[in-house]
């Protein structure tokens, strides 16, 4: 299903070959979604790929009925997580709290089953401090499960739209990056990329509002939109607005992500 990469990884001053044989991956769990039917899991190949080619084992992680049960079951086998994008956050999940208020603007498909399970996720994954990383969706799930907010529209938003950039869903193809981002200098972001401004891919409506405590907005976009969030009291607990597995740009995000749940995993003996 995967290629395998002859390439190599720097952990901890130390370079492992991951194609050699001699060191085991990082588990990552992927978060997935039912099909239409019901009857199958998706998950898009674009992040097993990443994760793969960063030095992880990617495995998706399926959101069904009584899923959430088992997040403190599933934070406790895996050495790191990718909230992926997708669905809307329902307005009902997360005790009807996940958007502002003064935020009307009608949502677009939404899985309450999914919300829950990676809301449950998020929370169990903080307590043992498993690096995470969200990707548009997953940045907003990660946002409100941690106490944040969300507008239901960019539109919506009240951040300056002095420099509006225009509409943040952007049409196919969505390997090509469309607007400019503003990481914060001395950011943990920062230090991954190696630059201050970099140009990314958009794919969403929602936007964030509100940060909960312990979060930091590390990227903007041009017209003030919160593009990063990075809570810097865990070891990797990030996520991005944009899709950088889409892109296949930035092997720089992944790679300091598995490393981080490599560290993690022989930190237990794994």
């Amino acid at each position: 299903m995967f290629a395998i990469l002859a390439q190599t990884h720097e952990l901890d001053g130390g370079t492992m070959d991951y194609t050699a044989g001699t060191c085991r991956r990082p588990l990552i769990g992927i978060c997935g979604r039912p099909d239409e039917t019901g009857e199958y899991l998706i998950i898009f190949k674009d992040y097993a790929d990443r994760v793969y080619e960063a030095g992880g084992l990617p495995a998706g992680l399926p959101a069904h009925e009584g899923a959430d049960a088992c997040a403190d079951e599933v934070a406790e086998r895996f050495d790191g997580i990718v909230f992926t994008g997708g669905c809307d956050i329902d307005g009902a999940s997360f005790g009807g709290r996940a958007y502002d208020d003064s935020t009307h603007h009608p949502l677009g498909e939404t899985m309450p089953v999914r919300d829950a399970f990676e809301g449950a996720l998020v929370h169990a994954c903080w307590d043992r401090d498993v690096p995470c990383l969200g990707v548009c969706r997953g940045l907003q799930v990660m946002n409100v499960a941690m106490g944040g907010r969300l507008v239901r529209d960019v539109s919506e938003q009240a951040w300056s739209m002095a420099a509006h950039i225009g509409s943040h869903l952007q049409p196919e193809p969505f390997d090509t990056p469309s607007h400019d981002v503003l990481v914060e200098p001395n950011s943990e972001l920062a230090r991954i990329l190696g630059r201050l401004e970099t140009r990314v891919n958009s794919i969403h409506h929602l936007a964030i509002s509100e940060v909960p405590q312990g979060g930091h907005v590390v990227a903007r976009a041009l017209d003030g939109t919160p593009e990063a969030i990075d809570f810097t009291d865990r070891t990797f607990f990030m996520g991005v607005q944009w899709h950088p597995e889409i892109m296949g740009t930035q092997p720089e995000l992944f790679s300091a992500f598995v490393a981080a749940a490599d560290a993690r995993r022989r930190a237990l003996g794994r």
